[in-house]
């Protein structure tokens, strides 16, 4: 009778999706910060948190204590760039109010639906689907959301503001309605499949991160190297966030119980 041996599990990674965009934005700062191009670091460092979104709503293989930590680190970096662009500028008390109100509404809507709910719990941590009735879900559709779009747009009605970083704003306009159009039309994979190596999609996806980020860091009029050197690490830490957030090799995923197509928030 052969004896069984256990084949050896492959170890996982460490908070590898937290070291992955904490290097990215430190190089971001660093390489910008070097040739004072800070503007392009807000641009460089701003709209990772809408990607680490897409891939936990879609796949939900992430664990719910990885994916929080991950979006409201970059969500803070992102708002804390914006802040260092909009308190640059004159400030405009209409503007300034808008933005308040938008952010405002987001927060109040955080706490009605729960912190877990929030970052897309039943998704994510299976929990049981809930309809949310109290203010400010009784009143609007999607407050989180709209919330972000008012507090971004309101930025614009700074013209000093908005001569200067227009772009940025409605960004951050673009990505929110995104993301309104994924939860109201996309169908989670809910897989519990690990996505494993490249796809031609996936390497479309990966090749466009580093493009756009080279393209973002060639209006800094940085030495060629460095232009080439940030669009490598962008597509790179687009790569590694993929493989940790689809990938339970990664240590960064929960067993669940999946059925493919189940209901959404």
């Amino acid at each position: 009778m052969t004896a069984y041996t256990e084949r050896p599990r492959l170890r996982p990674i460490p908070d590898v999706s937290l070291t992955a965009t904490a290097a990215f934005v430190v190089l971001a700062l660093w390489t910008m910060g070097w040739n004072r191009q800070w503007s392009v670091a807000a641009y460089l460092v701003s709209f990772w948190h809408y990607y680490l979104y897409a891939l936990a709503y879609y796949f939900g293989l992430v664990s719910m204590a990885v994916f929080k930590r991950d979006a409201v680190m970059m969500k803070t970096v992102a708002l804390v760039a914006l802040a260092f662009a909009y308190f640059q500028e004159p400030l405009d008390l209409a503007s300034l109010c808008v933005v308040a109100a938008g952010f405002l509404l987001n927060l109040v809507a955080a706490k009605a639906l729960g912190v877990d709910r929030s970052y897309y719990g039943h998704e994510v941590a299976r929990l049981p689907h809930l309809r949310v009735t109290s203010f400010p879900y009784g009143w609007i559709a999607h407050p989180m959301i709209v919330g972000n779009i008012v507090a971004f747009g309101g930025t614009l009605l700074n013209e000093d503001f908005r001569t200067r970083w227009w772009p940025l704003a409605l960004m951050h306009v673009a990505m929110n309605l995104g993301l309104l159009l994924m939860e109201t039309t996309v169908v989670p994979r809910r897989s519990a499949a690990a996505m494993r190596g490249f796809s031609w999609p996936s390497a479309l996806l990966f090749a466009l991160a580093g493009g756009a980020l080279g393209w973002i860091a060639d209006v800094s009029g940085a030495p060629a190297p460095v232009r080439s050197a940030v669009a490598a690490a962008g597509a790179a830490c687009a790569y590694v966030l993929f493989c940790a957030y689809t990938s339970p090799a990664f240590g960064c995923g929960e067993q669940h119980t999946l059925s493919q197509g189940a209901p959404h928030e």
